[in-house]
C-alpha cells in the first residue's frame, strides 16, 4: 500500500507550482492525548519550507483553527503557506485570517454539553469557535464512549442546525456542508501543476476525493496518501504509510527525486 514510485517521482517532477496540502494531527504531528502537546515530528517543517522555495504551495488543512496550528507547528516559516482550519471554515494567508461567521447553534451547545458530558470521567469538550469537538480518548472505555454518545448527540446537535462528524475518538461538531474538500477546491487552481495530498482520519476523506476528482478531470498528477490505521481511508487514497514520520521521509524524497 505504500504510494506508487512512479506517481511519487511525476509529483516529484512538478513540484513548482504542485499542491502540497496536510493534515495536522496524525499526518504532521502524532496523536497525543492532549492536543495542546502536538508538535510536528523533527525536520518536517524544514522539509516544507524547502519545497515551498522549491515553488510548492504548501497548505495546512485542518480541523484546528488557523492561529493554534500556526502556533503549534511554527509553521508560519514556510514561504506562502496557507492554513485553511476548521475544515474550510477559515482561512490564513500573508498574515490575514479570513472566518465565516459563528452559527448561533454552538453558543446553545456550549452551555447545554457540558453539563452532560461531565457524566462520564474523562471525556471532555473543546471549543474552537466555529466548531467544539467532543474528545473520549481520556475515558476509561474510550471507545465505547464513543459509541454511546454518537446515538445520544446526534438529535441535540441537529437541533441547533449544526452536523456531528465521526473521528479518532472524538465527535465534532461544525457548520453544515464544510469539509476539507471546501478547502481543496479553493486551493487547486488553473495553474496547479500536480496534486499531493495526505491525511489520517475520516474527515480526510472529502479531500482525498477531491483531489481525485481534480486529477482525473485535468489529466495533471494527483496522489492521496493515508497516515496510519484508519480502514476506510487506507481503501480510499492511493497510497499509504503507517506514520507522521514515514510520512515526512516521502516528503524528504520528493525534494532528492526532483
Amino acid at each position: 500500500m505504500h504510494p506508487d514510485p512512479d506517481r511519487l517521482a511525476a509529483i516529484a517532477a512538478r513540484v513548482p507550482g504542485a499542491l502540497i496540502a496536510l493534515d495536522f494531527d496524525g499526518t504532521l504531528a502524532p496523536i497525543v492525548d492532549d492536543p495542546s502537546a502536538a508538535r510536528p515530528v523533527p525536520g518536517v517543517t524544514d522539509t516544507l519550507t524547502r519545497l515551498a522555495r522549491a515553488g510548492a504551495q504548501i497548505a495546512i488543512v485542518t480541523g484546528r483553527d488557523a492561529a493554534t496550528v500556526l502556533e503549534l507547528g511554527g509553521l508560519d516559516a514556510i514561504p506562502e503557506v496557507i492554513v485553511s482550519g476548521l475544515h474550510g471554515a477559515e482561512t490564513w494567508q500573508h498574515g490575514e485570517l479570513r472566518t465565516r461567521d459563528e452559527p448561533s447553534g454552538l453558543a446553545a451547545l456550549r452551555a447545554s454539553l457540558p453539563p452532560l458530558l461531565r457524566r462520564t470521567a474523562g471525556v471532555w469538550l473543546e471549543d474552537k469557535r466555529l466548531s467544539l469537538v467532543v474528545h473520549t480518548r481520556q475515558a476509561a472505555d474510550p471507545q465505547r464512549t464513543l459509541t454511546e454518545l454518537a446515538e445520544l448527540l446526534p438529535p441535540l446537535v441537529a437541533e441547533q442546525g449544526l452536523e456531528l462528524h465521526p473521528g479518532k475518538l472524538v465527535l465534532e461538531i461544525r457548520i453544515p456542508d464544510l469539509s476539507k474538500a471546501t478547502a481543496l477546491e479553493e486551493l487547486l487552481t488553473a495553474d496547479t501543476t500536480a496534486a499531493l495530498f495526505g491525511g489520517d482520519d475520516l474527515g480526510d476523506l472529502p479531500a482525498v476525493a477531491a483531489v481525485s476528482a481534480w486529477a482525473a478531470a485535468t489529466g495533471r498528477p494527483g496522489l492521496t496518501i493515508a497516515v496510519g490505521e484508519v480502514s476506510e481511508l487506507r481503501q480510499a487514497a492511493d497510497g499509504a504509510v503507517d506514520s507522521p514520520a514515514e510520512l515526512a521521509q516521502l516528503l524528504a524524497g520528493l525534494l532528492a527525486a526532483g
